[in-house]
């Protein structure tokens, strides 16, 4: 079995520390089957960063001449940052360019980007997480030209809090609409690997019964993502994520091509 990371970053997201080549000889060298770099894209991103963003012309020309030197997938991709002021935007932005895959995620609630403990201020923790769930619901309701929901948890990452877990038994009921809604609507949702890591002396993990839930609701397709900015975690964790989805029901996982849901069954 050949894994695919869906979900990684490069030169063009302005925090990325690896180039388009850099990734792909990592992937090479992990043995994956296929990466999609999915770089930043903040449409009316507030306050100072304007600059999560990139030009989708001189990445693709790139992934371009990358897809001949290589026998790996390499898809063309963005990772859209939606907020629920800004949909229009996003669809406009997007309806430019022809990507294999678009990632939907949610890097600001209520003009704050959860990383920053300003967000956290006089918020307990279901008020802190249940915002952001409530920013996400939003969001899928509202836009639709997306393929897959990135890092569902990701406030998890940078949250003060002991709980570092959204789970279905104390977060089931903003977790379930949203993933009603991608079942639905036929989106993926993302195992990313990238937020069960350990910051600030504490390791967030995934509820298994998060997956297990949006099977039960008709969700058909999960993706696997490193969310990687540097070459060393290219691919990292996919292994135990692709365990994970065959402990919760399902027997592949997904990776896009042409916007087209492509399977893979989990040996």
């Amino acid at each position: 079995m050949k894994l695919f990371d869906t979900h990684i970053h490069s030169q063009f997201s302005p925090d990325g520390r690896m180039t388009m080549r850099e990734a792909v000889r990592a992937a090479e060298k992990f043995g994956l089957g296929g990466v999609s770099f999915t770089d930043h894209f903040d449409v009316d991103a507030p306050g100072d960063n304007s600059h999560f963003s990139f030009d989708p012309v001189n990445q693709q020309n790139q992934i371009e001449k990358l897809q001949k030197e290589t026998s790996l997938f390499i898809g063309k991709g963005i990772e859209l940052g939606l907020q629920p002021n800004a949909l229009s935007s996003a669809a406009r932005a997007v309806s430019m360019f022809n990507f294999d895959v678009i990632i939907a995620s949610i890097h600001f609630v209520d003009g704050i980007d959860p990383y920053h403990d300003k967000y956290y201020d006089l918020r307990q923790e279901r008020v802190a997480y249940g915002r952001y769930l409530e920013s996400i619901y939003e969001c899928i309701s509202g836009y639709k030209d997306f393929d897959i929901l990135g890092h569902f948890d990701y406030i998890t990452r940078y949250s003060p809090y002991l709980n570092k877990t959204l789970s279905m038994s104390e977060y089931g009921d903003f977790l379930d609409p949203i993933l009603i809604n991608l079942a639905q609507n036929g989106k993926a949702l993302e195992i990313n690997t990238n937020t069960y890591r350990k910051r600030g002396g504490s390791t967030p993990f995934l509820d298994i019964a998060v997956i297990k839930h949006f099977r039960q609701v008709g969700g058909e397709y999960m993706t696997l993502g490193s969310d990687a900015h540097d070459s060393e975690r290219v691919g990292d964790g996919l292994k135990s994520a692709a365990a994970t989805l065959l402990d919760a029901g399902f027997e592949h996982f997904t990776y896009f091509a042409g916007r087209k849901a492509v399977r893979v069954k989990i040996t």
